[in-house]
């Protein structure tokens, strides 16, 4: 075999173990994972999908007030995580980390590689990103300061009103520990740079404060530009309305298309996305939700079977 041949065989390889095996879908305000033929792996049981996942990243994370699972969308091996916090990031050397615990102590997991994984010196109720470091709260009601160089506790306190922080002009940044009726500011060692019984209300006010010590925070207000969405990519499904239907099309391009699926729309709200060819429905007054992928190649819609009843789902033959 000459070097090209073997080289195309490998990409080629290489891209089918990349394709998506795996899949979320929700049922009755639940979510599940299917595999690529409809079967269900798992059934609905979690809340949410966590959405802070990138985009590329080859896991799905569903959560729930019991826990979270992950879900490799090509293996389709699993791992259940006693807790996960997904409504925020942690920055670390221009990566990105979710706070989980399991037994034993609190770790950060890469939001694009669930298997890499930072271990923390305690379990805590949740952390923080803060600057140089980040902010372990404990259940007895201390905070935690973590080093992100080394993940070591470089200082404890009693848990504060608030704590905030601020990059200085000069390349430092500042510590602000708010209490109830006192102030206390922090140096990027964490050592006391003054503190005050005033009680600072906006930046505005900590500026003009700072100032007076010869410390010029900036403004953390950045800017943020807008990225324009780009236009979905054929093949995707659209809906088109026939009674008391909704009849998808599979389009190919301006002129080709050809029929997919259809179920029963009554009662529901609908929308769709073409980017990902998926299906949402909602009923607010039985507090229903439907959610499922298609797959436009395998013409498979990516919901397990015994569910399709409910809105009268069906394939239609082309």
């Amino acid at each position: 075999m000459n070097t090209f041949l073997f080289l195309i065989l490998s990409l080629f390889a290489l891209t089918a173990n990349a394709q998506q095996n795996y899949y979320e879908f929700g049922w009755n305000n639940q979510y599940g994972i299917v595999d690529k033929d409809g079967n269900e792996t798992l059934s609905p049981s979690y809340q949410w999908v966590s959405r802070l996942i990138d985009n590329e990243s080859p896991f799905i994370v569903l959560n729930g007030n019991k826990g979270a699972v992950i879900t490799n969308k090509q293996t389709g091996k699993t791992e259940k995580i006693d807790y996960l916090i997904d409504t925020y990031l942690i920055s670390i050397d221009k990566k990105d980390y979710m706070y989980a615990h399991s037994s034993g102590n609190g770790f950060l997991l890469n939001n694009l590689d669930l298997d890499s994984r930072i271990k923390l010196p305690k379990k805590y109720i949740k952390v923080r990103d803060e600057g140089d470091y980040l902010t372990g709260f404990t259940s007895k009601k201390t905070i935690d300061f973590i080093s992100k160089k080394d993940f070591k506790i470089k200082k404890e306190i009693l848990a504060p009103k608030e704590i905030q922080s601020y990059p200085t002009k000069q390349g430092n940044r500042v510590y602000i520990i708010s209490e109830k009726n006192s102030t206390l500011f922090l140096d990027d060692n964490l050592n006391k740079i003054a503190s005050t019984n005033t009680i600072f209300k906006g930046f505005d006010n900590l500026k003009e404060y700072l100032e007076k010590l010869n410390i010029s925070i900036t403004d953390p207000n950045e800017s943020i530009v807008g990225v324009a969405a780009s236009a979905a990519n054929y093949p995707f499904i659209f809906p088109k309305r026939n009674g008391d239907y909704a009849i998808y099309n599979i389009h190919y391009s301006k002129e080709e298309s050809i029929p997919f699926f259809q179920f029963k729309r009554t009662g529901f709200s609908i929308s769709n996305s073409r980017y990902e060819n998926s299906v949402t429905l909602w009923n607010n007054d039985d507090n229903m939700y439907l959610f499922f992928y298609t797959d436009v190649h395998s013409k498979t819609i990516l919901l397990p079977k015994k569910y399709w009843k409910s809105i009268d789902l069906q394939l239609i033959s082309p």
